[in-house]
């Protein structure tokens, strides 16, 4: 099998953030999608050793921000490489907490999505979040950032808990 193929299947890039007890946590995510528009319904796969996981499973509850093809690759790998359990992602980022406190990114975003989490599906390493949509914000008309533009122009790295990423293997 050539892994290289996987990377034909287009992504785009999102922050992925939630909140449970007064804690705060968020992610860069590429595997996030749209599943039905009535209702409006998201599904985002997210690594079960990721501090986010923990966030989402607890609260039932995402923020979802498309990345702009702006972003820099400094501002994603803030929230790509580094664990929210032991490193603030969230010092120098201008944000503000929706009305259930989580933190809703619209630095170099162009829209985002408040959900509730109304299902899940174990798939081995990872999550997948049925995420209902509960509003939806347009903050701007900026591209959206696609994973193969994060990697071909930002030349971004896969990390080891992205559901695509391939060992010893720079896409």
């Amino acid at each position: 099998m050539n892994a290289s193929a996987f990377a034909k299947i287009p992504y785009g890039m999102f922050i992925i953030t939630s909140a449970f007890d007064g804690k705060i946590g968020g992610q860069t995510a590429n595997t996030v999608f749209q599943i039905t528009s009535n209702p409006a319904t998201i599904a985002v796969s997210i690594s079960k050793q990721n501090n986010t996981h923990l966030l989402l499973d607890k609260s039932r509850k995402a923020v979802i921000s498309c990345l702009t093809e702006e972003a820099p690759f400094e501002f994603i790998a803030k929230f790509g490489f580094r664990s929210s359990k032991n490193f603030d992602k969230f010092s120098g980022i201008n944000f503000t907490k929706n009305a259930d406190g989580i933190p809703v990114i619209e630095t170099y975003a162009n829209a985002y999505f408040e959900t509730e989490i109304i299902s899940t599906m174990d798939a081995d390493t990872h999550t997948l979040f049925l995420c209902k949509t509960v509003n939806a914000v347009l903050l701007n008309d900026k591209p959206t950032m696609t994973y193969d533009y994060y990697h071909k122009v930002k030349k971004g790295l896969t990390p080891k808990n992205a559901p695509t990423y391939i060992e010893k293997q720079r896409i």
